[in-house]
């Protein structure tokens, strides 16, 4: 039996990013020496041309394991075309491509450099260093295939393909290793059937090298909209009849109906021109636009009910005490039972920056005891993927999270972890870093009993002037460090950068994640600059020293969805050689961020994020803080205002 898994990213309609994992049945992981425990993990791109007539075929430009050991790289250009209910593909590989009936390289006749492939350099055996000098190079083959849709049963397709891999020299550097019986090829023909049970599930059987059957799934999702239908805005809104002076009983309905709705009233002030000042808080809605809209439409129901004519409606979010930005809406337009044109709706609305002091001022506040209490009990999902010897270890948690705020700034959050299962004693294998073991040893951390402090934080925020952020924090930031530090952040409402500062003195802790500390300890920290691109493409660099006491830059490219979903890649250089660093070179991996509410019919903010790194390693490790600032204030200049207008109101 082998086993193969692949994710891909399709961020954009040109670019495919996957990481593979591997783990065949015949060769031995140095670990423990056993046939079956050997795996390897990469990373794979492919840049694809979509042709938009249908004379002319689509074309794509794929390097398999560009940055890995060099086991798996090979290169491809292939051409695919669909006549009807049938599609054709025919490409040109290098590398693992090539088998029997290998070929002279027709690159070759443009520089003699392409006809020899070099042999895999030691940097390359180590992984993580691209291997531009073999890219291309060498024999090649061609490969193709024919797929065939068939009639009376929809969704199911026959293939048929001409398959030139050598599998005694794939994933492997000495043929000596591998099982003859296994690798063994009968024949270069595959053939297969492929079944789409839905559109996000197909299942293929085909039966491959003359000798073996072969069974894969594939689950294939889209995170541009929710998976599950949202509820419609409609609100209901109840009215008080006590005898108080007209504005006062307004004041009280607008709390009650607006923190029902989960759009907690902050502070709010009824001018006498007819224009209402309302600041919100809410963890519930990402877009700020969909939650001013109906804090806005409830405001405005309110108001009729208690006959008072609104002209305009000002709505602030503020989060940790400090005023965001400021959505204005005219009254008649933020009716649920308002025709007028989403886009002259849009024209007539006003997007400014908040004022950190402007709201304090307002007329009705609310009164707030302090401190104020929030937690919460669920089970959750802990895992580490990376690992030399497994490539999931994971487990189920049930975690306390509860948040004290002292003030509308000072705030201490807490995470308490009860494990309920997990396979984490089952590693037996050490870190094998030379490094300071700030990331290595994680394995060692959550084999420890239970209960652990996960976070244990205590922060102060604030906006010393506009466009301008500052965080003071102490307490244990993660699993593997506490200790005391700040951050600022320079975000400027109508531009599309951002610049940040965060320095750290942090201490490691003991593995068994309560109180006590090791010796290690470091100072930390990190220049950043943050931009928006068009098309929801976000992009950070740092500069700084790491936890591990090395010095380098950090680049982090995503593109995030409207719905939230984001998929990103990141890389990591620091002044470690990649014999120091140990096998991967440098650090480098892509990420998923997961909006929960795409699975069910109602928004919240949490979000679920998966990191993908072929090894874990000391290197390039950042410190992991809650609150940071650039997630506290997301969501509140200009450009990102204006790229959720599609939350109006649903």
């Amino acid at each position: 039996m082998w086993k193969f898994g692949t994710i891909t990213a399709s961020p954009f309609d040109w670019l495919e990013a996957s990481y593979f994992y591997y783990r065949p049945s015949d060769l031995r992981w140095l670990g423990n020496n056993v046939r079956g425990h050997y795996l390897d993990k990469g990373f794979n791109v492919k840049f694809i041309y979509r042709s938009q007539k249908s004379n002319i075929p689509n074309f794509a430009i794929g390097l398999d394991d560009f940055a890995g050991t060099g086991f798996f790289t090979k290169e491809y250009i292939v051409a695919t075309n669909q006549f009807n209910k049938t599609k054709l593909t025919i490409g040109m590989g290098w590398g693992k491509f090539t088998g029997e009936n290998s070929f002279k390289n027709p690159l070759s006749e443009l520089s003699s450099s392409f006809t020899t492939r070099p042999i895999i350099s030691d940097n390359i055996k180590l992984g993580g260093s691209p291997s531009y000098d073999q890219w291309f190079r060498g024999e090649a083959s061609i490969f193709g295939g024919i797929e065939q849709s068939l009639p009376f049963v929809r969704g199911l397709n026959f293939k048929l393909e001409f398959d030139p891999f050598d599998y005694l020299d794939f994933s492997v550097n000495n043929i000596e290793d591998a099982s003859y019986a296994i690798r063994k090829k009968d024949s270069d023909i595959n053939i297969g059937l492929s079944y789409a049970l839905n559109k996000h599930i197909t299942i293929d059987a085909s039966y491959i090298k003359g000798n073996t059957f072969n069974l894969s799934f594939n689950l294939a999702i889209t995170f541009d909209n929710s998976l599950s239908a949202k509820q419609k805005f409609k609100h209901k809104v109840i009215k008080k009849n006590e005898k108080k002076k007209k504005k006062n009983i307004f004041y009280e309905d607008l709390l009650n109906n607006l923190n029902s709705n989960r759009l907690f009233l902050q502070t709010s002030t009824l001018h006498k021109n007819g224009n209402l000042d309302v600041s919100i808080s809410t963890s519930d809605h990402r877009n700020a636009i969909r939650s001013s809209s109906y804090a806005a439409s409830i405001s405005k129901t309110v108001a009729d009910l208690n006959d008072i004519d609104l002209s305009l409606i000002n709505i602030s979010h503020i989060n940790a005490g400090i005023e965001l930005n400021n959505i204005t809406y005219i009254a008649d337009y933020v009716d649920e039972n308002s025709n007028t044109p989403i886009e002259l709706k849009i024209r007539n609305s006003k997007i400014d920056s908040g004022d950190s002091n402007d709201f304090i001022e307002d007329e009705f506040r609310p009164r707030v005891i302090f401190p104020s209490i929030f937690s919460s009990i669920s089970p959750t999902i802990v895992s580490h993927i990376g690992n030399p010897e497994r490539f999931y270890f994971g487990g189920i948690n049930l975690q306390h999270i509860s948040e004290i705020q002292f003030s509308r700034n000072l705030l201490l959050s807490t995470e308490l972890n009860f494990r309920l299962y997990d396979n984490f004693r089952d590693s037996i294998s050490g870190p094998g870093s030379v490094m300071e073991h700030v990331r290595t040893d994680l394995v060692q951390y959550l084999k420890e009993d239970d209960p652990y402090i996960g976070r244990m934080q205590l922060d102060y925020v604030w906006s010393p002037q506009k466009d301008v952020y500052a965080k003071i924090s102490g307490g244990i930031f993660e699993q593997m460090f506490g200790g005391f530090g700040g951050e600022i952040l320079y975000k400027p409402f109508n531009k599309k950068y951002d610049v940040g500062l965060e320095l750290f003195h942090v201490k490691q802790r003991a593995f068994d994640q309560r109180f006590n500390f090791k010796e290690y300890e470091t100072v930390t920290g990190h220049i950043s600059l943050g931009y928006r691109f068009a098309g929801g493409i976000e992009s950070n660099l740092s500069f700084g020293r790491y936890l591990a006491k090395d010095d380098g830059f950090t680049l982090d490219i995503g593109r995030r969805t409207q719905s939230g979903f984001k998929a990103g890649i990141y890389f990591t250089r620091t002044n470690v050689s990649a014999e120091t660093f140990g096998e991967g070179s440098f650090d480098k991996g892509f990420y998923f961020q997961i909006p929960m509410d795409l699975f069910n019919s109602s928004y919240t903010g949490n979000y679920s994020t998966f990191k993908l790194a072929p090894l874990t390693r000391d290197g390039g490790a950042k410190l992991i803080h809650d609150k940071d600032l650039r997630g506290l204030i997301y969501n509140s200049t200009r450009y990102e205002l204006f790229n959720q207008w599609n939350g109006f109101l649903n």
